[in-house]
């Protein structure tokens, strides 16, 4: 029939028919970064809401005690008797003998740092051993926290016993200040946090940082902390295994299904 007007097919109208989808652009680098440490972001904070919300302050037990040990310690040691008790039960330096060292060594985290101020330990205290405890739990949280703390202290020691050309060698006055306060556990468990959750942003952040620091100053505590990233990447790699995810829950059919049949 000439003339006459037959109605195209969606797919020939140019409409995207039902078994066709409109083409996207591909993301960007800017557009797939962004995407990838929102995922390592939620990774992180996704267990630290979750066993907040479900046991509150009963989830993180060695935080709160930490928080509370930096600002008594900190508290008494604006007194000249505070200040030694305090070094008394906390302090460590390189002059210390060994079995003293390992005595203080727990206390010390929560000491007086050198050009660190009390919020400043208060807040690495509460955001980053409280993350940690939430992901890696109580006991590793306390054990990783030692571990590279006593290896970032015996670390300093090697520092100071180098001679004056190497390159990772400190100034003999550096022996005298007081090795004290929780940087180095803080950056142990910002890289077993980064281990368990798969967040390797977290990781070669925390070790690029820590790193430039001891590249830029010479500092003693900033080049313990390369003794504190190694000791940190060998408890990731040994103890600090991603969480196991839970098992997704059956569908409400199943359930009913059994019920009728039990």
């Amino acid at each position: 029939m000439t003339g006459a007007w037959w109605p195209l097919p969606r797919g020939e109208r140019g409409l995207p028919g039902r078994g066709r989808r409109a083409s996207r652009p591909a993301p960007g680098l800017s557009a797939r970064a962004g995407r990838a440490l929102l995922a390592q972001w939620h990774r992180v904070a996704g267990p630290t809401w979750a066993a907040l919300r479900r046991r509150r302050l009963a989830a993180v037990p060695v935080t709160a005690a930490s928080a509370v040990l930096v600002v008594t310690f900190h508290a008494l040691a604006l007194t000249d008797a505070g200040e030694r008790l305090v070094w008394s039960l906390a302090g460590v330096r390189a002059d210390v003998p060994v079995p003293l060292v390992l005595l203080r060594l727990p206390l010390s985290l929560f000491a007086p740092a050198p050009g660190l101020p009390w919020w400043g330990a208060l807040a690495q205290v509460v955001v980053i051993f409280g993350v940690a405890e939430c992901v890696l739990g109580t006991l590793r949280t306390a054990t990783v926290s030692l571990t590279v703390t006593a290896a970032a202290t015996f670390f300093a020691r090697f520092l100071l016993s180098l001679g004056p050309g190497h390159p990772l060698a400190v100034s003999p006055a550096e022996a005298a200040l007081a090795d004290t306060g929780p940087s180095a556990a803080v950056v142990g468990l910002l890289i077993c946090t980064g281990w368990a959750c798969r967040a390797s942003v977290l990781i070669v952040g925390t070790v690029l940082t820590f790193s430039l620091e001891c590249a830029l100053t010479s500092t003693l505590s900033s080049r313990a902390h390369l003794g504190g990233i190694a000791a940190a990447l060998v408890c990731a790699a040994v103890a600090c295994r991603a969480p196991a995810r839970a098992a997704p829950l059956p569908p409400a059919s199943a359930v009913t299904g059994r019920d009728a049949t039990g």
